[in-house]
């Protein structure tokens, strides 16, 4: 069993050339997510972690509209902006986009509900969102999809959290871009397993 779930893992990469081309229905892409997320380990169980899944249109605005919008404000020159744009429209290709968020208000809870650990709850709720990206892009994986992960939320999280009307509570962590793969992941080198994994005592 361990075997089948190193295999998925070791299989999960970060894919650019990614096109539309359909691969699941909407609603069961959604279902995979959801179960996802829902398995997804959290510190206390607080659940901190919520998701908006961004289809066809929604997707495409997201990637060459807001996206864009908000670097335009941010990038100092023309020829930098005109480079980012040119990634933008990479993502934007793809068949659609997961947006993870973190829940203030429910950290918030955990922080006043469990005092003794207030100033760490905000890193928990960090560590419950990467857990709930890796299971998603594992999942996502394994039903055929191609995916990368982005990080433009600092710029876009309040046009977004506006435009869906989410709480203001919402952060915006992680853009999951996903679609039917047309290339291959790039090689990926590895540090020897002694210099990162040590083992001390027996059994």
């Amino acid at each position: 069993m361990s075997s089948a779930f190193i295999s998925a893992i070791a299989a999960r990469r970060s894919i650019y050339p990614l096109s539309k081309k359909a691969i699941l229905s909407d609603a069961k892409l959604t279902t995979v997510i959801q179960e996802a997320v829902k398995h997804a380990p959290s510190s206390f169980n607080m659940m901190s972690s919520r998701v908006v899944i961004l289809f066809g249109a929604e997707h495409d605005a997201y990637w060459n509209d807001i996206v864009p919008g908000e670097l335009k404000k941010v990038v100092p020159d023309e020829e930098t902006f005109a480079k980012g744009v040119e990634r933008t429209k990479m993502f934007g290709a793809a068949a659609g986009t997961v947006l993870f968020f973190e829940d203030g208000k429910v950290i918030k809870g955990m922080q006043e509900n469990v005092a003794l650990y207030a100033d760490r709850f905000p890193q928990w709720s960090e560590h419950g969102s990467g857990m709930a990206q890796i299971y998603a892009w594992t999942a996502l994986e394994l039903e055929g999809y191609g995916a990368n992960l982005q990080h433009y939320g600092n710029l876009t999280g309040p046009a977004v959290t506006k435009k869906y009307g989410l709480p203001d509570t919402y952060s915006l962590k992680a853009e999951l871009v996903f679609g039917h793969p047309e290339g291959s992941a790039k090689e990926k080198p590895f540090l020897p397993d002694a210099e990162r994994v040590k083992t001390f005592g027996s059994s």
